[in-house]
């Protein structure tokens, strides 16, 4: 019992940890995955010097100096990998670092299942949501979207509603909240595979065309906010 413990235990900390890390990762338009490396940087090397000045064993300082070479390794390897990924989104203008095979891939074992809609419908749900929500004219990656079919990083439909309290992002409430309403079973992906989702058929810009990204935070909000922006998105559904 105490052995199986131990290993919940485990498990459970290194899905936190994944998650915090995946979230400081993606969060690199608000700087925050180098400002936080950074400081761990500062705060380890003023324990390094605190260390050495004080009249610590020998052993306890050499231990010290080897685990802050460790660390810091790992924090600037943080910082290069952001630094570098973000290079390559703003050349690039996708969110994808990696090649990926997008004929193969396919969410159909995400378990989700598109609303009962005729194709006259899908573009009435075209049209509705086109120019406030996403931008218009690419009818072709919606109908990708509603069929479960992969699209290629540059037909992405661009979700450019913006934040009623933060006018300088992308509401990525309302997006979510569409998605819910367009797809069965949507609100029982876990964050992960919302984020994989939303990344394979979604950009989210800023007024000033600035790429942004999905958090797990932004999920966890959207699960639990009954704002009437949100109710917006249901009326429109109703009213189709």
């Amino acid at each position: 019992m105490f052995l199986e413990r131990i290993a919940i235990f485990t498990i459970q900390l290194r899905a936190k940890l994944q998650d915090f890390f995946n979230y400081l990762l993606r969060e690199t338009d608000s700087q925050l995955g180098q400002i936080f490396f950074t400081c761990c940087i500062l705060v380890f090397t003023a324990l390094l010097l605190y260390v050495w000045i004080t009249p610590f064993s020998l052993w306890f300082q050499i231990c010290y100096t080897i685990i802050y070479l460790f660390t810091s390794l790992v924090f600037i390897s943080g910082i290069y990998f952001i630094v570098k990924r973000k290079r390559i989104r703003t050349k690039s203008n996708s969110f994808e670092v990696y090649t990926l095979d997008h004929d193969s891939l396919s969410f159909h074992h995400f378990n989700l299942k598109v609303i009962p809609i005729t194709e006259e419908k899908t573009q009435t749900i075209f049209k509705a949501f086109s120019g406030n929500y996403f931008t218009s004219g690419n009818y072709r990656s919606f109908q990708f979207l509603v069929q479960l079919k992969p699209v290629v990083p540059e037909k992405r439909l661009q979700w450019v509603d913006l934040s009623p309290k933060r006018p300088k992002q992308a509401n990525r409430q309302t997006l979510l909240e569409f998605l819910s309403h367009l797809f069965i079973g949507f609100k029982n992906l876990d964050n992960r595979q919302i984020i994989i989702f939303v990344e394979q058929y979604f950009q989210l810009k800023n007024p000033k065309g600035n790429l942004q990204h999905l958090s797990t935070k932004n999920i966890s909000d959207w699960r639990t906010n009954e704002a009437a922006y949100l109710r917006g998105i249901s009326e429109i559904f109703k009213n189709l």
